[in-house]
Protein backbone atom coordinates (compact mmCIF):
# COMPACT_ATOMS: atom_id res chain seq x y z
CA UNK A 1 0.00 0.00 0.00
CA UNK A 2 1.53 3.34 -1.04
CA UNK A 3 1.23 6.58 0.91
CA UNK A 4 -1.62 7.95 -1.21
CA UNK A 5 -3.68 4.79 -0.79
CA UNK A 6 -2.89 4.72 2.93
CA UNK A 7 -4.10 8.31 3.28
CA UNK A 8 -7.28 7.50 1.35
CA UNK A 9 -7.87 4.41 3.48
CA UNK A 10 -7.42 6.32 6.75
CA UNK A 11 -9.74 9.11 5.58
CA UNK A 12 -12.47 6.60 4.56
CA UNK A 13 -12.41 7.39 0.86
CA UNK A 14 -12.91 5.10 -2.13
CA UNK A 15 -9.73 3.09 -2.75
CA UNK A 16 -8.91 -0.38 -4.15
CA UNK A 17 -9.27 -2.36 -0.92
CA UNK A 18 -12.77 -1.05 -0.27
CA UNK A 19 -13.73 -1.30 -3.94
CA UNK A 20 -12.58 -4.94 -4.05
CA UNK A 21 -14.59 -5.88 -0.96
CA UNK A 22 -17.68 -4.12 -2.35
CA UNK A 23 -17.41 -5.94 -5.68
CA UNK A 24 -17.08 -9.30 -3.93
CA UNK A 25 -20.14 -8.51 -1.82
CA UNK A 26 -22.10 -7.56 -4.95
CA UNK A 27 -20.98 -10.72 -6.75
CA UNK A 28 -22.26 -12.87 -3.88
CA UNK A 29 -25.59 -11.05 -3.67
CA UNK A 30 -26.51 -10.84 -7.37
CA UNK A 31 -29.73 -12.76 -7.95
CA UNK A 32 -30.70 -12.54 -4.28
CA UNK A 33 -32.09 -9.05 -3.90
CA UNK A 34 -32.89 -9.16 -0.19
CA UNK A 35 -29.51 -10.66 0.66
CA UNK A 36 -27.74 -8.01 -1.40
CA UNK A 37 -29.59 -5.14 0.30
CA UNK A 38 -28.89 -6.56 3.76
CA UNK A 39 -25.23 -7.01 2.85
CA UNK A 40 -24.93 -3.40 1.68
CA UNK A 41 -26.69 -2.18 4.83
CA UNK A 42 -24.23 -4.12 6.99
CA UNK A 43 -21.27 -2.80 5.01
CA UNK A 44 -22.51 0.80 5.37
CA UNK A 45 -22.98 0.31 9.11
CA UNK A 46 -19.48 -1.11 9.54
CA UNK A 47 -17.90 1.64 7.42
CA UNK A 48 -17.27 5.25 8.34
CA UNK A 49 -17.17 8.68 6.77
CA UNK A 50 -17.41 9.19 3.02
CA UNK A 51 -17.30 5.51 2.12
CA UNK A 52 -20.25 4.67 4.39
CA UNK A 53 -22.29 7.38 2.69
CA UNK A 54 -21.43 6.08 -0.79
CA UNK A 55 -22.43 2.51 0.09
CA UNK A 56 -25.67 3.83 1.62
CA UNK A 57 -26.44 5.76 -1.58
CA UNK A 58 -25.83 2.63 -3.66
CA UNK A 59 -28.22 0.64 -1.47
CA UNK A 60 -30.96 3.28 -1.76
CA UNK A 61 -30.62 3.47 -5.54
CA UNK A 62 -30.85 -0.32 -5.86
CA UNK A 63 -33.92 -0.37 -3.62
CA UNK A 64 -35.52 2.22 -5.91
CA UNK A 65 -35.14 -0.17 -8.85
CA UNK A 66 -32.10 1.24 -10.64
CA UNK A 67 -29.72 -1.18 -12.31
CA UNK A 68 -26.36 -1.83 -10.66
CA UNK A 69 -24.42 -0.03 -13.40
CA UNK A 70 -26.70 3.01 -13.29
CA UNK A 71 -26.55 3.10 -9.49
CA UNK A 72 -22.75 2.83 -9.43
CA UNK A 73 -22.45 5.57 -12.06
CA UNK A 74 -24.68 7.93 -10.06
CA UNK A 75 -22.60 7.55 -6.88
CA UNK A 76 -19.53 9.68 -7.58
CA UNK A 77 -16.15 7.93 -7.27
CA UNK A 78 -17.66 4.71 -5.93
CA UNK A 79 -16.01 2.40 -8.47
CA UNK A 80 -13.52 2.93 -11.33
CA UNK A 81 -15.10 4.05 -14.60
CA UNK A 82 -13.84 0.97 -16.47
CA UNK A 83 -15.38 -1.28 -13.81
CA UNK A 84 -18.74 0.46 -14.24
CA UNK A 85 -18.45 -0.03 -18.01
CA UNK A 86 -17.70 -3.73 -17.44
CA UNK A 87 -20.77 -4.02 -15.18
CA UNK A 88 -22.91 -2.33 -17.82
CA UNK A 89 -21.70 -4.78 -20.47
CA UNK A 90 -22.14 -7.74 -18.11
CA UNK A 91 -25.76 -6.76 -17.44
CA UNK A 92 -26.43 -6.79 -21.18
CA UNK A 93 -24.67 -10.15 -21.70
CA UNK A 94 -25.91 -11.93 -18.54
CA UNK A 95 -22.47 -12.47 -17.01
CA UNK A 96 -22.70 -10.09 -14.05
CA UNK A 97 -21.50 -12.32 -11.16
CA UNK A 98 -18.43 -13.51 -13.08
CA UNK A 99 -17.55 -9.98 -14.20
CA UNK A 100 -17.87 -8.61 -10.67
CA UNK A 101 -15.45 -11.22 -9.35
CA UNK A 102 -13.13 -10.65 -12.30
CA UNK A 103 -13.08 -6.90 -11.68
CA UNK A 104 -12.43 -7.44 -7.97
CA UNK A 105 -9.51 -9.70 -8.86
CA UNK A 106 -8.16 -7.23 -11.41
CA UNK A 107 -8.27 -4.26 -9.01
CA UNK A 108 -6.64 -6.31 -6.26
CA UNK A 109 -3.87 -7.52 -8.56
CA UNK A 110 -3.17 -3.99 -9.83
CA UNK A 111 -2.52 -2.87 -6.24
CA UNK A 112 -0.23 -5.84 -5.61
CA UNK A 113 1.77 -5.07 -8.76
CA UNK A 114 2.28 -1.45 -7.70
CA UNK A 115 3.32 -2.51 -4.22
CA UNK A 116 5.62 -5.31 -5.33
CA UNK A 117 8.37 -3.24 -6.98
CA UNK A 118 11.60 -2.40 -5.18
CA UNK A 119 11.31 1.27 -6.08
CA UNK A 120 8.40 3.21 -7.48
CA UNK A 121 7.67 6.75 -8.60
CA UNK A 122 6.46 7.72 -5.16
CA UNK A 123 9.66 6.50 -3.50
CA UNK A 124 11.73 8.28 -6.14
CA UNK A 125 9.81 11.51 -5.59
CA UNK A 126 10.32 11.32 -1.83
CA UNK A 127 13.99 10.52 -2.40
CA UNK A 128 14.44 13.60 -4.59
CA UNK A 129 12.66 15.82 -2.04
CA UNK A 130 14.72 14.45 0.87
CA UNK A 131 18.06 14.65 -0.92
CA UNK A 132 17.25 18.11 -2.21
CA UNK A 133 16.37 19.38 1.27
CA UNK A 134 19.45 17.87 2.92
CA UNK A 135 21.72 19.00 0.08
CA UNK A 136 20.36 22.55 0.19
CA UNK A 137 20.92 22.68 3.96
CA UNK A 138 24.52 21.45 3.68
CA UNK A 139 25.41 23.79 0.82
CA UNK A 140 23.83 26.72 2.68
CA UNK A 141 25.95 25.96 5.75
CA UNK A 142 29.10 25.80 3.61
CA UNK A 143 28.23 29.05 1.82
CA UNK A 144 27.63 31.05 5.00
CA UNK A 145 30.16 29.57 7.46
CA UNK A 146 32.96 27.63 5.71
CA UNK A 147 33.72 29.53 2.49
CA UNK A 148 34.20 32.98 4.17
CA UNK A 149 36.65 31.44 6.66
CA UNK A 150 38.62 29.86 3.80
CA UNK A 151 38.90 33.21 2.07
CA UNK A 152 40.22 34.90 5.21
CA UNK A 153 42.77 32.14 5.90
CA UNK A 154 44.19 32.08 2.38
CA UNK A 155 44.26 35.87 2.09
CA UNK A 156 46.16 36.01 5.38
CA UNK A 157 48.79 33.52 4.20
CA UNK A 158 48.98 35.01 0.71
CA UNK A 159 48.20 31.67 -0.94
CA UNK A 160 45.97 31.30 -4.02
CA UNK A 161 42.92 29.06 -3.71
CA UNK A 162 42.77 25.91 -5.93
CA UNK A 163 40.64 25.95 -9.07
CA UNK A 164 37.82 23.65 -7.78
CA UNK A 165 37.48 25.78 -4.66
CA UNK A 166 37.33 28.96 -6.72
CA UNK A 167 34.61 27.35 -8.86
CA UNK A 168 32.64 26.41 -5.72
CA UNK A 169 32.99 29.99 -4.44
CA UNK A 170 31.81 31.34 -7.80
CA UNK A 171 28.76 29.03 -7.77
CA UNK A 172 27.84 29.90 -4.19
CA UNK A 173 28.27 33.65 -4.83
CA UNK A 174 26.12 33.39 -7.94
CA UNK A 175 23.42 31.49 -6.04
CA UNK A 176 23.49 34.08 -3.27
CA UNK A 177 23.16 36.89 -5.81
CA UNK A 178 20.26 35.34 -7.74
CA UNK A 179 18.47 33.24 -5.10
CA UNK A 180 15.29 35.36 -5.30
CA UNK A 181 15.07 34.67 -9.04
CA UNK A 182 15.64 30.91 -8.71
CA UNK A 183 13.76 30.15 -5.51
CA UNK A 184 10.16 30.72 -6.61
CA UNK A 185 10.41 28.88 -9.98
CA UNK A 186 12.18 25.91 -8.41
CA UNK A 187 9.78 25.69 -5.47
CA UNK A 188 6.81 26.21 -7.76
CA UNK A 189 7.95 23.49 -10.15
CA UNK A 190 8.61 21.07 -7.28
CA UNK A 191 5.25 21.79 -5.65
CA UNK A 192 3.43 21.35 -8.98
CA UNK A 193 5.21 18.04 -9.65
CA UNK A 194 4.31 16.71 -6.19
CA UNK A 195 0.69 17.87 -6.54
CA UNK A 196 0.40 16.36 -10.01
CA UNK A 197 1.75 13.01 -8.86
CA UNK A 198 -0.44 12.72 -5.77
CA UNK A 199 -3.61 14.00 -7.47
CA UNK A 200 -3.03 11.68 -10.43
CA UNK A 201 -2.42 8.70 -8.14
CA UNK A 202 -5.51 9.57 -6.11
CA UNK A 203 -7.63 9.69 -9.28
CA UNK A 204 -6.16 6.38 -10.40
CA UNK A 205 -7.14 4.74 -7.11
CA UNK A 206 -10.65 6.25 -7.16
CA UNK A 207 -11.62 6.21 -10.82
CA UNK A 208 -9.18 3.76 -12.39
CA UNK A 209 -7.18 6.09 -14.64
CA UNK A 210 -4.47 8.74 -14.22
CA UNK A 211 -4.86 12.41 -15.05
CA UNK A 212 -4.76 13.35 -18.74
CA UNK A 213 -5.18 9.70 -19.80
CA UNK A 214 -8.48 10.64 -21.43
CA UNK A 215 -6.30 11.94 -24.27
CA UNK A 216 -4.34 8.69 -24.73
CA UNK A 217 -6.54 6.13 -26.57
CA UNK A 218 -4.18 3.14 -26.09
CA UNK A 219 -4.49 3.50 -22.33
CA UNK A 220 -8.16 2.48 -22.57
CA UNK A 221 -7.60 -0.41 -24.96
CA UNK A 222 -7.29 -3.24 -22.36
CA UNK A 223 -10.65 -2.33 -20.78
CA UNK A 224 -12.25 -2.01 -24.20
CA UNK A 225 -10.96 -5.43 -25.28
CA UNK A 226 -12.32 -7.02 -22.10
CA UNK A 227 -15.79 -5.62 -22.80
CA UNK A 228 -15.60 -6.89 -26.38
CA UNK A 229 -14.59 -10.33 -25.10
CA UNK A 230 -17.77 -10.47 -22.99
CA UNK A 231 -19.91 -9.81 -26.05
CA UNK A 232 -17.94 -12.35 -28.10
CA UNK A 233 -18.20 -15.03 -25.40
CA UNK A 234 -21.99 -14.67 -25.11
CA UNK A 235 -22.67 -14.32 -28.83
CA UNK A 236 -23.86 -10.71 -28.52
CA UNK A 237 -23.00 -8.09 -31.18
CA UNK A 238 -19.67 -6.43 -30.46
CA UNK A 239 -21.30 -3.05 -31.01
CA UNK A 240 -23.23 -3.67 -27.77
CA UNK A 241 -19.99 -3.58 -25.75
CA UNK A 242 -18.92 -0.39 -27.53
CA UNK A 243 -22.22 1.27 -26.63
CA UNK A 244 -21.70 0.36 -22.97
CA UNK A 245 -18.10 1.59 -22.96
CA UNK A 246 -19.00 4.98 -24.45
CA UNK A 247 -21.49 5.73 -21.67
CA UNK A 248 -18.73 5.92 -19.03
CA UNK A 249 -15.87 7.36 -21.11
CA UNK A 250 -14.58 10.76 -19.97
CA UNK A 251 -14.51 13.36 -22.76
CA UNK A 252 -11.25 13.62 -24.66
CA UNK A 253 -9.28 12.25 -27.58
CA UNK A 254 -9.76 8.65 -26.39
CA UNK A 255 -13.56 8.93 -26.32
CA UNK A 256 -13.57 10.49 -29.81
CA UNK A 257 -11.47 7.64 -31.18
CA UNK A 258 -13.64 4.96 -29.53
CA UNK A 259 -16.71 6.84 -30.80
CA UNK A 260 -15.27 6.59 -34.32
CA UNK A 261 -14.73 2.86 -33.75
CA UNK A 262 -18.34 2.43 -32.65
CA UNK A 263 -19.57 4.30 -35.73
CA UNK A 264 -17.53 2.05 -38.04
CA UNK A 265 -18.71 -1.17 -36.35
CA UNK A 266 -22.34 0.00 -36.33
CA UNK A 267 -22.07 0.60 -40.09
CA UNK A 268 -21.06 -3.03 -40.62
CA UNK A 269 -17.28 -2.79 -40.73
CA UNK A 270 -15.32 -5.71 -39.29
CA UNK A 271 -14.43 -4.95 -35.66
CA UNK A 272 -10.80 -6.07 -35.89
CA UNK A 273 -10.26 -4.08 -39.08
CA UNK A 274 -11.96 -1.07 -37.47
CA UNK A 275 -9.72 -1.35 -34.40
CA UNK A 276 -6.68 -1.24 -36.66
CA UNK A 277 -8.10 1.53 -38.87
CA UNK A 278 -8.64 3.93 -35.95
CA UNK A 279 -5.16 3.17 -34.61
CA UNK A 280 -6.11 1.36 -31.41
CA UNK A 281 -4.36 -1.92 -32.27
CA UNK A 282 -1.18 -2.51 -34.24
CA UNK A 283 -0.85 -4.82 -37.23
CA UNK A 284 0.72 -7.62 -35.18
CA UNK A 285 -2.08 -7.41 -32.60
CA UNK A 286 -4.72 -7.38 -35.35
CA UNK A 287 -3.14 -10.49 -36.88
CA UNK A 288 -3.34 -12.23 -33.49
CA UNK A 289 -7.03 -11.35 -33.17
CA UNK A 290 -7.72 -12.56 -36.72
CA UNK A 291 -6.04 -15.85 -35.86
CA UNK A 292 -8.14 -16.28 -32.73
CA UNK A 293 -11.27 -15.47 -34.77
CA UNK A 294 -10.44 -18.18 -37.33
CA UNK A 295 -10.07 -20.73 -34.52
CA UNK A 296 -13.38 -19.56 -32.98
CA UNK A 297 -11.73 -18.31 -29.80
CA UNK A 298 -12.11 -14.58 -30.33
CA UNK A 299 -13.22 -14.02 -26.72
CA UNK A 300 -10.01 -15.67 -25.45
CA UNK A 301 -7.89 -13.68 -27.92
CA UNK A 302 -9.43 -10.37 -26.88
CA UNK A 303 -8.88 -11.06 -23.18
CA UNK A 304 -5.36 -12.38 -23.72
CA UNK A 305 -4.42 -9.29 -25.71
CA UNK A 306 -5.90 -7.04 -23.00
CA UNK A 307 -3.79 -8.76 -20.33
CA UNK A 308 -0.66 -8.52 -22.50
CA UNK A 309 -1.13 -4.77 -23.06
CA UNK A 310 -1.73 -4.29 -19.33
CA UNK A 311 1.54 -6.07 -18.55
CA UNK A 312 3.41 -3.94 -21.08
CA UNK A 313 2.01 -0.78 -19.49
CA UNK A 314 3.05 -1.91 -16.00
CA UNK A 315 6.54 -2.80 -17.19
CA UNK A 316 7.01 0.62 -18.78
CA UNK A 317 5.89 2.39 -15.62
CA UNK A 318 8.27 0.28 -13.53
CA UNK A 319 11.20 1.09 -15.82
CA UNK A 320 10.96 4.84 -15.11
CA UNK A 321 12.13 4.73 -11.47
CA UNK A 322 14.55 1.89 -12.26
CA UNK A 323 16.28 4.11 -14.83
CA UNK A 324 15.99 7.41 -12.96
CA UNK A 325 17.10 6.01 -9.59
CA UNK A 326 20.72 5.22 -10.59
CA UNK A 327 20.94 8.48 -12.55
CA UNK A 328 19.88 10.40 -9.45
CA UNK A 329 22.42 8.55 -7.31
CA UNK A 330 25.21 9.31 -9.79
CA UNK A 331 24.24 12.98 -9.94
CA UNK A 332 24.18 13.30 -6.16
CA UNK A 333 27.48 11.40 -5.91
CA UNK A 334 29.14 13.76 -8.39
CA UNK A 335 27.90 16.83 -6.46
CA UNK A 336 29.15 15.39 -3.16
CA UNK A 337 32.53 14.57 -4.75
CA UNK A 338 32.85 18.11 -6.11
CA UNK A 339 32.04 19.74 -2.75
CA UNK A 340 34.36 17.42 -0.79
CA UNK A 341 37.28 17.91 -3.20
CA UNK A 342 36.72 21.67 -3.24
CA UNK A 343 36.83 21.80 0.57
CA UNK A 344 39.84 19.53 1.14
CA UNK A 345 42.12 20.66 -1.69
CA UNK A 346 42.79 24.07 -0.05
CA UNK A 347 44.01 22.35 3.12
CA UNK A 348 46.36 20.13 1.14
CA UNK A 349 47.63 23.10 -0.91
CA UNK A 350 48.12 25.20 2.24
CA UNK A 351 50.13 22.45 3.95
CA UNK A 352 52.32 21.95 0.85
CA UNK A 353 52.97 25.68 0.40
CA UNK A 354 53.86 26.25 4.05
CA UNK A 355 56.10 23.16 4.44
Amino acid sequence: MNYVQMWMFLTNKSEPLRQTSLLMLLAGGIGHGETLIHGLSALATESRGTWAGKVGQLRLLLEQGHSLSASAAMVKDLLPDQTIAAIRTAEATGTLPDVLMDEARRISQSVQKRAGGQINLESLLLMVATIGTVGFSIVSFIMFFIIPKFKEIFIGFGVALPGPTMLLIFITDWLLSWWYVLFLPLMGTSAFAIWLYYSSTSQKLRRGYHRFMEHWPRYWLPGLLRQLSLSAATGQPLSLALDCVMVDMPPGRASRKIGDLRHRVSNGEDTIAALQAVGLVRSREAAFLQSSLRTRHLDWGLRHLADAIDRQWQQRIQRIPILLGPMLILLVGFCVLFVVVSLFMPLIKLLNDLS
